[in-house]
């Protein structure tokens, strides 16, 4: 049987806060990405922002479709996978696609998805979100698991 780990280690960690990621599917934490930009917004007085608004934009489907589309996670076309999106809802879909996902109850309630997913919500996040993802992933996640 095979056991599905989630890794917590303090490299990876964003505005303070550990982005968790599943060892079985690699997909990263969405709530702790919520939670990170949280921190960050009460740091730099940001606005506030939802990662669900962010999933509601144009902009945002339409990069998820071409990025699973490149994936090969799906086949359909644009207009067949927008209008899926706006009678079902963007999360419902993903979770259809088996590229999102929402485990626990309660307190213990965690969205995670996809590693490529999440990156393109983090980058919607706020500017300063972004260029902070960027140094994250080159840094703590590529050059040190290099060395």
């Amino acid at each position: 049987m095979e056991t599905n780990i989630v890794l917590s280690s303090k490299d990876r960690e964003l505005f303070g806060i550990t982005i968790r990621q599943e060892t079985k599917t690699g997909f990263l934490s969405i709530s702790d990405l919520q939670k990170s930009y949280d921190v960050a917004r009460w740091q730099h007085g940001w606005t506030d922002r939802k990662i669900s608004d962010v999933m509601q934009t144009t902009v945002f489907k339409d990069s998820v479709f071409y990025l699973l589309e490149k994936q090969g996670v799906i086949k359909a076309n644009r207009m067949g996978f927008m209008e899926q999106v706006e009678n079902e809802g963007i999360a419902k879909v993903l979770k259809g696609l088996g590229v999102y996902k929402t485990t626990g109850a309660r307190d213990t309630k965690s969205t995670y998805a996809n590693m490529y997913i999440w990156l393109l919500i983090a980058l919607e996040l706020n500017p300063i979100m972004k260029s902070n993802v960027v140094m994250w992933l080159g840094d703590s996640l590529i050059f040190d698991r290099v060395e």
